[in-house]
């Protein structure tokens, strides 16, 4: 596990990177219910698509409400998380424990 936080703090330092770490003691947050993906393309006629992998399978939301649903899912949780510079942080002090 040292591995994957070393590897995560390496990559709060790219320039179109931005991690943000939402802590234990923040309690639920909006994105509880699974983990997702928005999908976003530089043509502006390609609208955004929300991918949600499974076991077997995935699935594909590019109906307008079903992505603003996430959308508002996403912004919920930038605002529940740390923010990038703190997150750094976050991580720094547990690589800096171990």
């Amino acid at each position: 596990m040292r591995a994957q936080l070393k590897h995560l703090r390496q990559i709060t330092d790219l320039p179109n990177v931005t991690l943000q770490i939402v802590p234990f003691d923040v309690g639920p947050h909006a994105a509880a219910g699974g983990p997702f993906t928005i999908l976003r393309f530089p043509e502006p006629d390609l609208p955004d698509v929300v991918y949600l992998e499974q076991l077997n399978s995935a699935l594909y939301l590019d109906q307008p409400d079903d992505v603003t649903d996430y959308v508002t899912v996403i912004d919920q949780l930038c605002v529940q998380a740390a923010t990038g510079a703190a997150s750094k942080a976050m991580l720094s002090a547990l690589l800096a424990q171990t």
